[in-house]
């Protein structure tokens, strides 16, 4: 130790100083490690102490032993069992922690270890290479808990978190009082109410009695309030109650502009498609009862033809001048009218063939041109116009003689009655035949003197 006293006064007292430093933040990293760090608390100051104590014994060392020097001490042997425990501690702290962090217990171990008087004849670098290595532990200390520090979660990192989210937030307890509002639910406030609140409960209330159409429409749900401002953003504000142990509410503010406009195209939508459902549901009605009436029509019609016929062919068959002949004619008859029976009617072709063979055998003098139509509508229309008026040339124009011409899209029927001197008044058999012309399309022409002529024309786009 006696090359200590080889350096002056002021070499002494850097040493000292440099020493002191080093011992205040090694201090203050103590406390720090004490107060701070929880769970990690007592693994903490165990290590900072042993260095602490190391720093204690060099920064004695230096003073000590200059002051005994000047005095004509030797200072041979003094704290050495001091030294000796404070430098053993830290050699065992700094290889505890060389398992963990071994960047901050190599330098531990190696500063206790030149602490030891058995390094004294180094002194004083020996001393000055042990602040070095602490203090480059404590530089080491200070970026880690600044690291650690900038991961930790604060109650103003929580804040700032919130601040930067474009929703606004509120958090309450359960008696309402607020514990946590960001920014946006703030301006929120503004933005709606005109103030700020501070109480969850008085909030939610302010929401619902707002009334202020001018500013923003308002429509309530269930625990949600979706406000639509007049500038044309809209706000759904929810409130929930806290989960999974905790006890209060969160009241969130977002905006909801494009979702509320896609709902209410889809509303609109919704609308229209009732409504044409509703349409279609009326018109089928309509059809229906449409349907039922043409049906009854069309048994209307078919009981005339047949009744028609029937009277038509007995008048005839009583003016028959050979009454010996009338029973092949009923027979003939009888098969005629069997063949069509009001719910189906016979093939077309065949039923023309025997309404002509039939009134051929009741002596009227047909004459049948061209051929049924090959469209099916067409013919059982045809079939059927043909019917009627050979019914109403017998009956009403007490005709013997009839010419019937047939084409695909034209029926042409003319008798040599009586015609009809007055004026026309169509009855159940003519409105029939106009019935199936206008629903294939075409039209009929109707002569009535001096004889009987009927003209059905079906357009080239129609039937």
């Amino acid at each position: 130790m006696e090359s200590l006293t080889s350096y002056g006064y002021s070499a002494h007292i850097t040493f000292i100083f440099l020493s002191a430093l080093v011992l205040i933040t090694e201090s203050i990293a103590l406390f720090w490690g004490a107060t701070f760090l929880g769970r990690q608390r007592f693994e903490r100051v165990l290590p900072e102490a042993a260095a602490l104590g190391i720093l204690l014994s060099v920064t004695l060392v230096f003073g000590g032993s200059w002051s005994l020097f000047v005095s004509g001490l030797m200072p041979y042997g003094w704290m050495t069992l001091e030294r000796c425990a404070t430098g053993g501690f830290a050699i065992v702290m700094g290889f505890c922690l060389c398992r963990r962090r071994p960047w901050l217990g190599v330098p531990l171990a190696a500063a206790g270890l030149l602490s030891l008087p058995l390094f004294d004849r180094l002194l004083p670098w020996s001393a000055l290479f042990v602040l070095i290595l602490l203090a480059a532990r404590l530089v080491i200390l200070a970026c880690a808990a600044s690291t650690m520090l900038e991961r930790e979660v604060t109650v103003a990192s929580i804040r700032e978190g919130l601040d930067l989210l474009p929703e606004g937030i509120l958090f309450a307890r359960e008696n309402g009082a607020a514990v946590l509002v960001n920014i946006q639910m703030l301006a929120f406030m503004e933005r709606l109410l005109g103030q700020q609140f501070r109480s969850a409960a008085i909030f939610w209330q302010a929401l619902i009695d707002f009334d202020h159409p001018t500013l923003a429409e308002k429509e309530v749900r269930d625990d949600a309030i979706l406000f639509r401002f007049s500038g044309g953003d809209s706000w759904l504000v929810q409130r929930i109650r806290l989960m999974n142990g905790l006890s209060g509410w969160q009241l969130t503010a977002s905006c909801v502009t494009e979702l509320d406009a896609v709902t209410r195209e889809l509303e609109a939508k919704n609308a229209r498609l009732s409504a044409m459902i509703s349409a279609q549901k009326d018109l089928l009605d309509t059809l229906e009862e449409t349907e039922r009436h043409r049906t009854l029509q069309e048994i209307t019609s078919r009981v005339h033809d047949v009744l028609g016929q029937r009277i038509s062919m007995l008048q005839q068959l009583l003016a028959s001048p050979a009454p010996k002949d009338a029973l092949d004619t009923i027979v003939r008859i009888d098969s005629l009218l069997e063949a069509v029976p009001l719910a189906q009617e016979a093939h077309p072709a065949t039923l023309l063939a025997d309404m002509t063979d039939t009134y051929r055998s009741l002596g009227v003098r047909l004459t049948l041109s061209g051929t049924l139509p090959r469209n099916m509508r067409r013919a059982r229309a045809f079939a059927a116009i043909i019917r009627e008026a050979l019914s109403n040339a017998v009956c009403h124009g007490r005709a013997n003689e009839i010419v019937i011409a047939l084409s695909e899209r034209r029926l042409h029927i003319r008798d040599n009655g009586i015609g009809c001197t007055g004026q026309l008044r169509p009855g159940g058999g003519l409105t029939g035949m106009m019935r199936r012309v206008n629903a294939l399309g075409g039209r009929l022409i109707i002569t009535p003197a001096p004889h009987f002529e009927l003209d059905a024309q079906i357009g080239e786009k129609q039937g």
